[in-house]
């Protein structure tokens, strides 16, 4: 009776842990579903990464335009923003992607502060009388100071003429790309070449929760790429155009019909809208 006693809980014991367990794995077999957790605002939060990740993610044509089977291989879904998309088969080489997706990745994050740093100073001049920032629009400001401007932001002007601060950029950027190079400085050795993180490179843990980390990168490469083709853009426009891409947004939003892409194109001489 007392072997049959101790059978009964050795078997009791063993289904309450193996119930322990199916329960600690199931929001992780959920996780495809979409699992809820604890948001960067304080609630709940939930990351569908199946949209994004694996073969049954969001592909660059809609099912009956594409099929999965016509997608390449070597495009099955591993990787953030990964949306099927490869006509040169540029990517047909595990070591060829990845190091485009490192050159990709870093080039939309600088595209991501130009336009920033493009369409600020010239809004707020925009504002003003015209007068606060010296080259406001991004193409002016470099012949602003060759012609022995300064650089002056609502009249604090930085006292250094541009060779100085051209110096001064390259010096810290050679810096930061030897670094880079090297994954080796003083944020530490051996990182993560493309997502660091730490105290340095994720002060506020944003990608603590690994599904929360996931869908971050796939919202970076989604906006770097958007960001790039921005900045392509601008140029476009400056060379078209002579404006800024504020003046041309201000001046299509005032006159959608009267300042677009016909009627500029078709103007041979073009005022400036600010």
């Amino acid at each position: 009776m007392g072997s049959a006693l101790v059978s009964k809980v050795a078997v009791r014991g063993q289904a309450t842990r193996q119930a322990t367990v199916c329960a600690k794995a199931a929001p992780k077999a959920a996780a495809a579903k979409g699992k809820a957790v604890k948001g960067w605002g304080g609630g709940e939060a939930v990351y569908s990464l199946e949209k994004w990740y694996g073969p049954d993610r969001k592909l660059y044509l809609p099912s009956g335009l594409l099929d999965s089977a016509d997608v390449p291989a070597y495009l099955n879904g591993d990787l953030a923003g990964d949306y099927g998309y490869d006509p040169l088969g540029l990517g047909d080489n595990e070591a060829q992607v990845e190091t485009y997706r490192k050159y990709e990745l870093i080039h939309s994050r600088w595209a991501m502060l130009a336009t920033i740093g493009v369409l600020l100073p010239e809004a707020a001049n925009a504002f003003g009388d015209g007068s606060q920032i010296t080259g406001a629009v991004w193409w002016q400001t470099g012949a602003a100071m060759l012609d022995g401007g300064l650089l002056q932001y609502y009249g604090l002007t930085v006292p250094l003429p541009l060779i100085l601060i051209a110096a001064v950029e390259v010096g810290l950027m050679g810096a930061v790309e030897a670094y880079r190079s090297s994954n080796s400085g003083p944020a530490g050795e051996d990182l993560d070449e493309l997502y660091p993180g730490g105290q340095y490179f994720d002060p506020l843990g944003l990608a603590d929760d690994p599904d929360a980390f996931a869908e971050l990168r796939v919202k970076e490469i989604k906006n770097g790429r958007l960001a790039l083709v921005s900045v392509l853009g601008y140029g476009v426009q400056a060379l078209v155009t002579g404006d800024g891409p504020f003046a041309n947004w201000s001046g299509h939003v005032a006159d959608p019909f009267g300042y677009n892409l016909f009627t500029v194109v078709g103007t041979a001489e073009r005022v400036p809208n600010l």
